[in-house]
C-alpha cells in the first residue's frame, strides 16, 4: 500500500516538475532602444554589459515583472521574442545567486538575428523625430571629397540644424562618430561621442585605449599623425554592413573648426583617434574597408557568430594564412 503511494506521489509530482524544467518554444529578451537600433541596423543582436557572463531571458509570464523591476523608468525599449530553436548555446533554468525565482539563462552562445520571431518597440513618451537617413555604400556622396565650410555657413540656421540633426541621427543609429557624407551632405563637417565604455571588459578598454569621449563637432579638419605606431582592431561603419581588421595610427592631432567657428586643436590618443581617422576619412571619399586587411572582412553576423571571442591577432592569423 506505501509503494502505490509513492507511486502515485511521483505520478502526480514528476509531470509538474517537467514542465517546469522543459525548455519554452519561445523566450523573451528586453533591450534598449539604443541597442534594439543598432540590431535592426546591423543585423546582429546587440545586448548589454549584464549579457556577458550569460542571457538573461524572460519567459511571457515574467516579462511584466521584468518591465515594472528594470524598465519602468525607460522611455523606449523593445521586447524581443525568441525562437529558442535557433539560439545558439546551453539554455540552463536556474535562480540567479541569493535569490529564489528562476529564470533561463543562455551560456556561451547567442542570439541570431533570425531567432527573433517577433519585436515590439514600447514608448511610454512619443518617439523623437529628426534622424536623417544614413548613406549606404555604393552611393556616389560617400567617393566625394566633401568642400570645406565658411565662418559664415557654418553660424547659419541651415548648417547648425544640420549639425543638431546630425548629433541625434549619430545617437540614435547608434554610433561614435558620423561625417556629412554619411548623411548625403558632401561638406567637411562631423560630429563625435563615444559613451559606450560601459559595453566593454576593463580589459578591452585598456588594450584599446578606450575612454569615454565627450560630444564635439569638427570642421574642415587637417590631421597630422602623432604616432607612427598603429594598432590594429575591427572597425565598423553604420554605412557599410561589414567590418574587417584596420590599422589606424595610435595618436593624432586634429586643427579645425568647432560649431561656432573658432579654431579648435585635437590631441587625441587610441580609440579617440581611430574614431577621428575614420570619419576625416569620410570626408576625403575613403571608407574603413579600403584600409582594412582585406582578408578579415566579414559581416556583422559572422564576425558575432565565428569570431567575437577571438582577439584580432588570432582573426588575421586564421583568415590570412595561406593554402
Amino acid at each position: 500500500m506505501i509503494k502505490k503511494a509513492i507511486v502515485l506521489l511521483c505520478l502526480l509530482v514528476l509531470p509538474w516538475v517537467s514542465m517546469e524544467a522543459a525548455q519554452p518554444d519561445f523566450l523573451y529578451k528586453i533591450l534598449s532602444s539604443r541597442n534594439w537600433r543598432a540590431t535592426e541596423a546591423r543585423k546582429v543582436v546587440r545586448l548589454s554589459p549584464e549579457d556577458q557572463e550569460f542571457i538573461h531571458f524572460s519567459t511571457e509570464k515574467q516579462l511584466d515583472r521584468i518591465v515594472e523591476k528594470y524598465w519602468s523608468d525607460a522611455a523606449e525599449f523593445a521586447i524581443l521574442k525568441v525562437d529558442t530553436s535557433k539560439i545558439e548555446g546551453e539554455l540552463v533554468y536556474e535562480a540567479n545567486p541569493g535569490r529564489e525565482n528562476k529564470y533561463w539563462h543562455l551560456y556561451e552562445g547567442g542570439i541570431p538575428f533570425e531567432a527573433i520571431a517577433e519585436a515590439k518597440v514600447v514608448y511610454r513618451e512619443p518617439p523623437s523625430r529628426g534622424a536623417l537617413d544614413i548613406v549606404r555604400i555604393g552611393d556616389p556622396v560617400l567617393r566625394q571629397r566633401a568642400r570645406s565650410l565658411s565662418v559664415e555657413e557654418i553660424l547659419s540656421p541651415k548648417i547648425q540644424k544640420l549639425i543638431e540633426d546630425m548629433i541625434y541621427t549619430m545617437r540614435d543609429a547608434p554610433g561614435v562618430g558620423l561625417a556629412a557624407p554619411q548623411v548625403g551632405q558632401s561638406l567637411q563637417l562631423l560630429v563625435v561621442e563615444d559613451v559606450y565604455c560601459s559595453y566593454l571588459t576593463p580589459e578591452q578598454l585598456e588594450k584599446r585605449e578606450r575612454r569615454e569621449v565627450p560630444l564635439h563637432v569638427v570642421i574642415n579638419p587637417t590631421l597630422t599623425i602623432e604616432e607612427a605606431e598603429v594598432a590594429e582592431f575591427f572597425e565598423g561603419c553604420i554605412s557599410i554592413p561589414m567590418i574587417g581588421i584596420v590599422p589606424r595610427a595610435k595618436a593624432v592631432r586634429v586643427d579645425c573648426l568647432n560649431e561656432k567657428g573658432e579654431p579648435v586643436t585635437l590631441h587625441a590618443k587610441g580609440w579617440h583617434a581611430r574614431i577621428l581617422q575614420h570619419e576625416i576619412d569620410h570626408l576625403h571619399g575613403v571608407l574603413n574597408i579600403d584600409r582594412s586587411i582585406q582578408e578579415t572582412l566579414t559581416t556583422d553576423e559572422n564576425a558575432q557568430k565565428f569570431w567575437k571571442d577571438k582577439s584580432e591577432e588570432e582573426v588575421k592569423s586564421q583568415m590570412t594564412k595561406s593554402e
